[in-house]
C-alpha cells in the first residue's frame, strides 16, 4: 500500500516546509501545485524537494477546487488499486493518527475517509502572551486553544483504475462509501496576526476572481476572527483531545448506502 498526497498551496511561506516534512513521514510521494504564491512559498518548496516531495508546477490562475483533479490526473499512473490518495493535503493540517497505520485498518468495503478536525484558533490573550516568530514550527506549539466541536471533511480515497476525476469537480465522481471511523486532524488556519491577515487577503482576492467559496473569510477585519478562550478547550496532549460533538457529522442515508453497495459491488461504479 502506497499513499500519494496532493498539495495545492498559495502564500503559506511560514508553514509549508514544516507541513511537507511532517507529511513525508507517512506519504510515499507528495505532488505540489503552487497556485501563484507571492510570498516565497514556491521557493521554499523547491528547497525541500526530494524523491518524496515533488514540486509539479507553479501556475498563476484563479483558484477552483478542480485544481486537485488536475494533479491527480497527471500523476494517477503512479498508483495501483489498493493505494490511497490524500487528495487534499492542506499545509495547515497535522494528523493526530498516523495515516499509514489508520488506512491499513480501513475495511475494503469502504472507499474514502473523512477527518475529525480539531480547529485551533487565535485568542485575544495570545496576542499579548505569545512572541510570534512567523515560523509555524515555533509558533504552533504555543497555540493551545481549539473549538469545542469538530467537523468532518473527506481527505483520503482508495485508488481504483476506473475512478474518474472530471474537470471542475472537487473530488472524483463515485468516490464511494465513507468509512464510519474518521481520522483525527489538528487544524491551524490562523497561526499569527500577520499570517491571519495574509490568509484573509488571499481568500478575498480569490473570491473577487470568481471563486464561489470561502464566504467565512469575507470579512477584512482580522480581529473579528479571534475567539475568546472561554468558548474553547485548552490543548495539553493529543491523547487528551476531546469534543462536545461534530457540527457536520456525515453519514450515508440507508437507501443511499444500499445503492452504493450494489453499484460498487457489481462493478457498475468503480
Amino acid at each position: 500500500m502506497k499513499i500519494f498526497a496532493i498539495s495545492v498551496i498559495k502564500n503559506e511561506a511560514d508553514i509549508i516546509q514544516y507541513s511537507l516534512r511532517m507529511a513525508a513521514q507517512w506519504a510515499d510521494k507528495i505532488f505540489v501545485l503552487d497556485n501563484g504564491s507571492t510570498d516565497g512559498t514556491w521557493e521554499k518548496v523547491l528547497e525541500v524537494a526530494d524523491d518524496k516531495i515533488i514540486p509539479w508546477k507553479q501556475e498563476f490562475k484563479p483558484f477552483y477546487e478542480g485544481l486537485r483533479g488536475e494533479v491527480f490526473n497527471h500523476f494517477r499512473s503512479e498508483a495501483q488499486d489498493g493505494d490511497w490518495w490524500c487528495f487534499r493535503l492542506d499545509a495547515d493540517e497535522f494528523y493526530v493518527d498516523d495515516p499509514r497505520e489508520f488506512l491499513k485498518g480501513v475495511s475494503p468495503r469502504y472507499h474514502f475517509v473523512q477527518t475529525q478536525t480539531f480547529e485551533f484558533m487565535l485568542t485575544p490573550e495570545d496576542l499579548t502572551e505569545i512572541a510570534f516568530t512567523g515560523d509555524a514550527a515555533l509558533d504552533i506549539p504555543q497555540l493551545r486553544y481549539y473549538n469545542q466541536h469538530t467537523y468532518a471533511e473527506a481527505r483520503f480515497f482508495r485508488h481504483r483504475e476506473r475512478l474518474a476525476w472530471e474537470p471542475g469537480l472537487d473530488r472524483p465522481r463515485h468516490i464511494g462509501i465513507a468509512s464510519p471511523t474518521r481520522i483525527r486532524v489538528r487544524h491551524y488556519q490562523y497561526r499569527s496576526p500577520e499570517q491571519l491577515q495574509r490568509r484573509i487577503a488571499t481568500r478575498i482576492a480569490a473570491r473577487k476572481n470568481g471563486f464561489a467559496g470561502w464566504d467565512h473569510a469575507a470579512n477584512p477585519r482580522w480581529t473579528e476572527y479571534l475567539r475568546p478562550r472561554s468558548e474553547m478547550f485548552r490543548y495539553t496532549t493529543d491523547e487528551a483531545l476531546t469534543t462536545k460533538g461534530n457540527i457536520n457529522s456525515y453519514a450515508h442515508k440507508l437507501h443511499v448506502l444500499l445503492l452504493k453497495r450494489v453499484f460498487h459491488g457489481l462493478g457498475i461504479w468503480p
